[in-house]
């Protein structure tokens, strides 16, 4: 990643080897990568981590919360791009997430490139719709709401 800060991405995977083999992947791309094991863990983790770009969110966590709900608690908290990661490519799981805010929806045995990508695109769309509701909260979209003073 160029000059720029390197962005911070949640992985949430409940898989040790997969989570593991994902990160070292994302690694090389310049990402800090954070990793939740739960659907609870990364509610945690989403709510406690300041600096946190992007959510890589698998649908099957195992026992306890899943990926749709905690991908859905985490939005109802903070405004944050997640990409569903995931092995599953039946309607009914991408049904599942249809009605969720998200930015993509990979499938993990897709190349790493098809998942780069996925993030960048998911950068892009996230800064995009930004600006877009700063300029139609009366903002200059290159001033945050951090800047304005009463």
């Amino acid at each position: 990643m160029c000059a720029q800060e390197k962005k911070t991405i949640l992985l949430v995977e409940d898989e040790v080897i997969i989570a593991l083999l994902t990160s070292r992947q994302l690694a090389k791309y310049g990402y800090n990568i954070i990793t939740a094991h739960s659907g609870k863990e990364a509610i945690e983790l989403a709510t406690k981590t300041e600096k946190l770009d992007l959510i890589l969110m698998d649908i099957n966590l195992g026992m306890g919360i899943d990926g749709t709900e905690a991908a859905k608690q985490i939005l109802s908290l903070r405004n944050i791009p997640i990409i569903f990661l995931t092995s599953h490519s039946e309607k009914e799981y991408v049904d599942r997430v249809r009605n969720i805010t998200r930015y993509g929806y990979v499938l993990k045995d897709s190349n790493v490139f098809v998942l780069q990508s996925s993030i960048e695109m998911a950068f892009d769309l996230f800064e995009a719709n930004k600006k877009k509701l700063d300029s139609n909260n009366g903002l200059n979209p290159d001033q945050g709401a951090d800047s304005i003073t009463g």
